[in-house]
């Protein structure tokens, strides 16, 4: 009696300790990153006033180890690209040094050209994780910028990775294409809800311009834990006095738009 109490204790135990060790599709993948950071300035900064000021700083993620090099390596060329200057150029090539010191050179020969201009340039691009779990790794990528003109530019992109092969994921390899115009309605409701705008509001007469007056989700858009994120910039659906949009869809919205086999399926469970 006593031999059999014993084992199925020990059964008890190892079922226990293996129902601990089986891996959340959800959890953090193990992956670790690092923010690198380049900054540079001209000589005109140094003054209190700075309206002689030239300023440039990439700040922005980088996989430092994963199991997979070749997708470490694509990822962290694609990011690379993303931030730089020159988005056509091969990774290998991409010089954050140089590109900051060709701004500060071309400030400093407007300044040459134009010495009564009291005129201060910078340009920020700036990004963070903002998702690592469930085999998706996903950045935001932000430009903050003023070279002349009567504003400042600001732009925001987002990237999910498949960390199974480093690709970027497109929106129909989440929501599968069949149930597209399901969750283009949703968003839409999303929407005019964001805008305070009813059912039957004309979008195009509330300032909108949706090709054919009709609302449309673009490819801009970020994975969260909670949420399918879409961004439009300055300038792409509306003047530039009503700013960007950033429109968040929950997945408790979603749900019947959602696959089994979507990428994003385990958050959803």
């Amino acid at each position: 009696m006593k031999k059999r109490s014993l084992i199925i204790s020990t059964l008890v135990v190892l079922l226990i300790v293996f129902s601990c060790s089986k891996k959340d599709p959800s959890a953090e993948n193990e992956l670790n990153y690092a923010i690198v950071k380049y900054e540079l300035q001209s000589k005109g900064c140094d003054s209190l006033r700075e309206d002689r000021c030239a300023k440039i700083k990439y700040e922005f993620p980088q996989i430092k180890s994963f199991a997979d090099e070749k997708v470490k390596e694509k990822i962290n060329n694609s990011i690379k690209l993303l931030f730089s200057m020159n988005q056509n150029a091969d990774p290998d090539s991409i010089n954050f040094d140089e590109e900051m010191n060709i701004f500060i050179a071309d400030y400093e020969e407007f300044s040459s050209e134009f010495p009564d201009a009291l005129q201060s340039w910078f340009n920020e691009r700036t990004g963070e994780v903002k998702m690592n779990r469930a085999n998706i790794f996903s950045v935001d990528y932000m430009e903050y910028s003023y070279t002349g003109g009567a504003h400042a530019n600001t732009m925001v992109q987002f990237r999910n990775y498949n960390l199974s092969n480093g690709k970027i994921i497109s929106l129909n390899e989440i929501i599968f294409p069949d149930k597209q115009n399901e969750l283009t309605k949703v968003g839409e409701e999303e929407f005019r809800k964001l805008k305070e705008l009813s059912e039957e509001a004309d979008l195009g007469q509330a300032g909108y311009w949706f090709e054919n007056n009709k609302f449309y989700l673009n490819d801009n858009f970020l994975i969260t834990d909670s949420s399918l994120v879409f961004y439009y910039n300055n300038y792409e659906i509306t003047a530039y006095a009503f700013g960007p949009t950033e429109l968040i869809i929950p997945y408790s919205k979603i749900k019947s738009c959602i696959d089994d086999k979507s990428l994003i399926k385990p958050l959803v469970e």
